[in-house]
């Protein structure tokens, strides 16, 4: 395909390894009818056995099918490649279209903290609900989703990227604050599953939604908390304090002797 980005590594990947997986499949039932004398329709593949559709009784085991292909002509060997290209509709000259196969959905709900005196917000728990068409491997989409929420909160608290006259102002971690492991979250985060028709299996790429919504989530919690409507990220201690105060106000920080 095009390439792995924009949420399609599974998805892709995944379609094209069923559509290789279904060609091998007919080649080795082609190979057991071949040996077999049964005409390829009628068998199957059941329990690592190529067996009969009618009886399920047992013709070939698959692994010593399979080895047996490795000692004999090279044109029995099951090798197969598949290519698979996501169906779409390109926008036309009014932006219409459909440009994805399948598409993720999200809700997140951010609890925070907020220090008036000094602007600081923190972010306490992260609730989230993901629709991810179906769960293939859990520890790795648990892990995709809780690196998703902590980058969102970067991009909402903390990442400035400071660019002035085309040069980059903050060019070090020092000045372009990443999140570390004792500002991370709790995390409470659940699992929809609609089992998309397109995808394989059912499942669907779910990268960019936990990182999308905590942003907003982050601003509307500022708001419900302080009845200050942030609309410029990050939300940074100095902007918060500003927003909170006035913007004329200095800065006064106090802290405790």
């Amino acid at each position: 395909d095009v390439g792995v980005h924009a949420s399609r590594t599974t998805f892709i990947a995944g379609n094209s390894a069923i559509g290789a997986a279904r060609k091998a499949k007919d080649k080795i039932l082609a190979v057991a009818a071949a040996k077999s004398g049964h005409a390829a329709e009628a068998l199957e593949l059941g329990g690592g056995c190529v067996v009969t559709k009618a009886g399920g009784e047992r013709v070939f085991e698959v692994s010593k099918l399979i080895r047996s292909l490795h000692f004999s002509a090279k044109a029995d060997l099951v090798m197969t490649t598949n290519y698979y290209e996501p169906p779409s509709t390109h926008q036309d000259k009014q932006f219409k279209g459909d440009v994805s196969a399948a598409y993720a959905w999200a809700t997140q709900v951010c609890e925070i903290e907020v220090d008036t005196r000094t602007g600081i917000v923190r972010l306490l728990k992260v609730t989230g609900a993901h629709d991810v068409g179906r769960v293939l491997n859990r520890l790795g989409i648990e892990g995709q989703i809780e690196g998703g929420i902590v980058m969102g909160q970067g991009y909402a608290l903390t990442e400035d990227l400071m660019v002035e006259e085309s040069r980059v102002k903050n060019p070090n971690f020092r000045d372009y604050k990443l999140v570390t492991a004792p500002e991370i979250p709790e995390m409470d985060v659940s699992f929809i599953e609609t089992r998309d028709g397109e995808g394989p299996q059912g499942a669907k790429g779910v990268g960019e939604a936990p990182a999308i919504c905590i942003a907003a989530a982050v601003a509307n919690a500022i708001y419900n908390a302080t009845g200050v409507r942030m609309t410029s990220l990050p939300f940074t201690p100095e902007r918060v304090y500003r927003a909170l105060h006035g913007a004329a106000q200095p800065l006064v920080w106090n802290v405790p002797q």
